[in-house]
C-alpha cells in the first residue's frame, strides 16, 4: 500500500525556505506519496527554488487551507448544521474538539470537517512549531491517527514567540500527543526539552547540504593578493553583521587588503550601512542583497574565508543552527565564527575553522589574521571543510536519516 505523507506548512513557495523544499523532496525520494498542506499559496516566479519545484511537480501536490465558509450569515449557520449531521459518525470527536478550543465559533465546525480529510496520512510532518495548529488538538480527540512529527528551526521555540505568542502551554498538546519533535542542533534539542518536551520523543536530525551542488572548483589557485571574506544569511541582529564590520574594521586598520561581501536582505539594511559608512568603509564592505541557490554558489566560490558573527538577542534566542555555514565550508571555505546557540556544531574547531566567544571581535580578528597569513593552513581547512561537510552534513546522509525515521515511525 502506498505510504502517504502531508507536510503542513504555512507559505509557499516564497517564503520556504531552502531546506523545508528539501524536505519534501527528501520525502518524495525516500517513496511517499507527498501532499503539502499550505496557508497561503504565493507566486511561483518569485521563487528562488523555481526550477526544483517544477522537477519535482510541487505545485501539483499542494493542499490551499481554506474552510469554503460561506460569507453569508444565513448560509454560514446552515452550512454549519449540514455539517455536523454529516459528522455524526465522529460526533464525540467533533465535541471534545470544540470544547478544546479556546474560541467557540462556527468556524471550528468549518476546521474540523476541513482537517478530516487527512485522517489517514501515515505522517503528518508540520514544519515550525507554529503551525501545527489545529494537528495537536486533532491528535488528542482521535480523528488524527497520523504520526505526527513537527520541525522545530529557531524562533518556534523562543517564548514570547514572534514577540507575541506566550508561553501558557502552547505546546502541551503537541509535546503530550506528538510522535517525534525534531532539532536541527543539540542546541535546540536542549531549549525544547527545557518547554518540557519529553527527552524520549526528541530526536537532532541537522539541515543538510546538497554536495553535489555546493563544492570546491577544483584546482582552482585564488590570487592571493586581496582576501575575499564572506558571510550569508538574512540582516537579522541575530546575525551580528555589525560586528562583522568591526572586525573588518580592525583588519583595514592594521593594513591588511581586505573585502567584504555580506549576501542577504532584512530589516537590519539601514543599520548597516549607517555603520558601513560611519567606518569608511565603504570600499571594503558591499551588501549584495538577497540571492539565489545558483548566486550563492557563485560567491563563495569567489571568497577565500566565511564569517558568522551570530549573537543572542531579544529573549535570549540564538542561531540555531546556520546552514550558510554549512555551504560555505562545503564549497572549501574556512569558517570562522562566533560560539552562539548551535553554530558550534557546524564548524570542527583547528580543523575546518575556527571557533571564538560571542562578541569578541578581538579574537575573531586574530582568527582570520591567521587565515590571511598563513596560506597554507587556509588550504588545508578548506579542504578539511568540504569533507567534514561531505561526511556529516550531506543532503544523501541526510536523506538516509529521514528515510529510515520516517519508516521507523510507521512500522
Amino acid at each position: 500500500m502506498e505510504k502517504k505523507l502531508l507536510f503542513k506548512i504555512w507559505k509557499f513557495p516564497q517564503l520556504s525556505e531552502t531546506f523545508i523544499l528539501a524536505q519534501i523532496i527528501t520525502a518524495i525520494k525516500c517513496g511517499y506519496k507527498v501532499n503539502i498542506l499550505v496557508e497561503d499559496l504565493l507566486d511561483i516566479e518569485e521563487s528562488k527554488q523555481q526550477g526544483l519545484i517544477e522537477k519535482y511537480k510541487i505545485l501539483d501536490k499542494i493542499i490551499i487551507e481554506n474552510y469554503q465558509i460561506p460569507k453569508n450569515k444565513l448560509r454560514r449557520f446552515l452550512k454549519a448544521c449540514f455539517l455536523v449531521c454529516i459528522n455524526l459518525p465522529y460526533f464525540i470527536k467533533l465535541i471534545k474538539y470544540l470544547l478544546n478550543e479556546k474560541i467557540l465559533s462556527i468556524s471550528v465546525v468549518y476546521r474540523f470537517q476541513f482537517y478530516k480529510q487527512f485522517k489517514d496520512y501515515d505522517i503528518i510532518h508540520v514544519q515550525y512549531g507554529t503551525n501545527v495548529k489545529p494537528i495537536d488538538v486533532l491528535k488528542k480527540t482521535g480523528l488524527i491517527s497520523s504520526k505526527l512529527v513537527v520541525s522545530f528551526h529557531g524562533h518556534d521555540a523562543f517564548f514570547p514567540i514572534n514577540g507575541i505568542i506566550p508561553n501558557n502551554g502552547y505546546y502541551e498538546n503537541l509535546f503530550k500527543y506528538g510522535d517525534l519533535i525534531v532539532a536541527n542542533t543539540p542546541y535546540l534539542a536542549g531549549i525544547i526539552e527545557e518547554l518540557g518536551c519529553p527527552k524520549n520523543k526528541l530526536e537532532t536530525i541537522p539541515v543538510g547540504v546538497d554536495t553535489t551542488f555546493f563544492h570546491p572548483i577544483k584546482n582552482e589557485n585564488k590570487p592571493n593578493t586581496t582576501l575575499k571574506l564572506i558571510s550569508v544569511g538574512r540582516l537579522d541582529k541575530v546575525k551580528g553583521h555589525i560586528y562583522l564590520i568591526e572586525v573588518i574594521d580592525l583588519l583595514y586598520k592594521k593594513g591588511y587588503s581586505i573585502l567584504l561581501t555580506i549576501v542577504g536582505e532584512g530589516i537590519e539594511r539601514e543599520n548597516i550601512e549607517n555603520l558601513i559608512a560611519e567606518k569608511k568603509l565603504e570600499d571594503i564592505v558591499t551588501l549584495k542583497g538577497k540571492k539565489n541557490q545558483q548566486e550563492v554558489k557563485y560567491y563563495l566560490r569567489e571568497h577565500d574565508i566565511y564569517i558568522l558573527a551570530a549573537v543572542p538577542v531579544e529573549n535570549k534566542r540564538r542561531e540555531t543552527q546556520g546552514l550558510a555555514t554549512l555551504e560555505a565550508q562545503a564549497c572549501g571555505l574556512p569558517a570562522v565564527v562566533f560560539d552562539s546557540g548551535g553554530v558550534k556544531y557546524t564548524v570542527s574547531d583547528g580543523k575546518t575553522g575556527f571557533i571564538v566567544p560571542e562578541f569578541d571581535v578581538d579574537a575573531m580578528t586574530l582568527r582570520i589574521e591567521e587565515l590571511i597569513d598563513n596560506v597554507r593552513l587556509r588550504q588545508v581547512m578548506g579542504r578539511e571543510a568540504s569533507i567534514y561537510i561531505e561526511n556529516h552534513f550531506s543532503q544523501k546522509k541526510i536523506n538516509d536519516i529521514w528515510c529510515y525515521t520516517y519508516n521507523i515511525l510507521i512500522e
